[in-house]
Parts: C-alpha cells; sequence; structure tokens
C-alpha cells in the first residue's frame, strides 16, 4: 500500500507541474519537537532543514514537494539517567496547499522518510542502533503558513507517523510524531 501511495503522489506532482501556472522555489527550515509513541518521556528538540518547489495550480491551489534533513526521536530516562534517540531521517514531503487567502495557505500531504542515523546517547556515550528501525517511514502532515513578504513566509506543521519504526522485536509498534515550526526563504 505504501508504494502505491508513493507512485499516485509522484504522478499527481507530475501532472500539476505540467499544468501549473506558477513555480518557485526556495529554502526552508525550523525547529522540530518530537516523540515516539510507546516510549515515555520528554519530547525531543532538534530541527529541520531542505529544500521546497512549489507548483501553483491556480489562485488557490498548489503542490509543494520538498526535501528535508530531519532530526527526530525522544529523550527518556533510564535509571536515573536521561537518554536521547536521535533518529535523523531525509524527509520528502508532497504537500497540497490551499490559500483561502492571498498571503496564508492550509496543507495537508504525505510524507516519505529515509533513515539515516539511529543513535542512543547519554552525556558520556553514543550507541548506533540502526539496527532497531526500519530504513523508511511514511507519515502523513497537516500544517499552514503565513508569507511575511514576497521572499519570507512562516509556518507550522504536524506530521503524524502511518508505519510502524520499530525493527527489534522486543518493544512492540513505535510511531513517529513531529510538530514543526519554522521559516521559508522563496528564492525565485
Amino acid at each position: 500500500m505504501k508504494k502505491q501511495i508513493v507512485a499516485i503522489s509522484l504522478c499527481l506532482l507530475a501532472v500539476a507541474t505540467l499544468n501549473a501556472q506558477k513555480t518557485s522555489f526556495g529554502l526552508k527550515g525550523g525547529l522540530n519537537i518530537s516523540d515516539v509513541s510507546n516510549i515515555n518521556g520528554d519530547n525531543r528538540l532538534s530541527g529541520h532543514l531542505g529544500l521546497y518547489f512549489n507548483s501553483r495550480l491556480n489562485a488557490q491551489w498548489s503542490i509543494q514537494p520538498e526535501l528535508l534533513y530531519s532530526g527526530q526521536g525522544q529523550q527518556y530516562r533510564v535509571f536515573n539517567n536521561e537518554v536521547t534517540l536521535a533518529l535523523n531521517y531525509l524527509q520528502i514531503p508532497m504537500m497540497f496547499q490551499f490559500r483561502p487567502l492571498k498571503q496564508v495557505y492550509l496543507e495537508v500531504g504525505p510524507q516519505l522518510g529515509f533513515l539515516l542515523a539511529a543513535n542512543v546517547k547519554d552525556d558520556d556515550d553514543k550507541n548506533e542502533v540502526d539496527d532497531n528501525y526500519k530504513k523508511t517511514d511514511l507519515g502523513l502532515n497537516f500544517g499552514a503558513g503565513f508569507m511575511a513578504t514576497q521572499r519570507l513566509g512562516f509556518y507550522a506543521r504536524y506530521c503524524i507517523g502511518l508505519s510502524d519504526i520499530n525493527d527489534a522485536p522486543i518493544i512492540g509498534d513505535l510511531y513517529n510524531r513531529v510538530g514543526q515550526i519554522g521559516l521559508f526563504i522563496r528564492l525565485q
């Protein structure tokens, strides 16, 4: 099912790009506030950074694929020691945006992630745990944004994980959950 969703999204993007009235691209980045379901603890604060490409279909609708580096995971306690589960992903969101006002947009869309690294770290040690996590992650994003100027905008987004990221038999199902706030700069 995941492969079909990705294939459909890519086809929609290709059609939209061919029919787009106006295109733009730029940089975006900001703060991640993440956790992993079924792990008790505190949110991990990290960041995301990447590129976006926006294809306007008409005055109200656009499609925006992105390529982002995203730090995710969770903080939790093991005995009296604070530990961080650091999951680093290359994320490919495909956002469908609706503009009810010229400067404001609402967005929703799927996201495919590729695990780059998984580490458990504390003040003294850093251990690779890549084998405990699946190499791909599928999520669904919801968000909103505001264009402050013709080149600068702000956004907030929430991604709920749709696929179990756990590849270790002991723990159970684990899903990423990430809130993002950030800014984007339109280059063209």
